[in-house]
């Protein structure tokens, strides 16, 4: 539909230019901005980290809006930190936090907390590592209706003396 639309108002445009036998000192510029984009986008600047039992690790995660969309800003963050499962079947729930407003879940309780970077860092911390902790790591910031993910894997190696 937007491919039709931009043909339309190309020819509109072309045929208005050269309809009469005089030429123009200017170009028309049509600028069209995509309104289903993503104005919302998380990563993580590694996909995979390594620590061992006992010690402490910082999963990655940053997220970007985009400052022009309509809405932008006017949203509480929110910041779901879930571990995935061996089947992919089932998340569990690690941490959320939205604002002031952090929960801490199950084993995770007293042992996880934002690193906090920045104002678009929603990197997790995990204290006192536990075999039970190793796995993939899914990270979803979500702002309004705009939501996206990352995942980390955390990988144990070695003893820790």
């Amino acid at each position: 539909m937007k491919s039709l639309l931009l043909l339309v108002l190309i020819s509109i445009c072309w045929a208005d230019h050269h309809s009469d036998n005089y030429t123009l000192d200017h170009d028309r510029v049509i600028h069209i901005q995509a309104e289903n984009g993503p104005r919302l986008l998380v990563e993580a600047e590694q996909t995979k980290v390594f620590s061992h039992r006992g010690g402490n690790v910082t999963l990655p995660c940053k997220f970007y809006r985009d400052p022009t969309a309509f809405g932008s800003g006017t949203h509480k963050i929110r910041i779901k930190w879930t571990k995935l499962t061996s089947d992919y079947l089932k998340e569990v729930d690690v941490f959320v936090s939205m604002g002031y407003h952090k929960k801490a879940y199950a084993g995770y309780q007293g042992r996880v907390f934002l690193k906090g970077g920045s104002d678009n860092d929603a990197s997790l911390v995990i204290a006192d590592l536990t075999l039970e902790d190793y796995g993939r790591y899914k990270c979803e910031v979500i702002e309004g209706l705009e939501d996206d993910t990352a995942v980390v894997a955390l990988d144990l190696q070695g003893r820790y003396l």
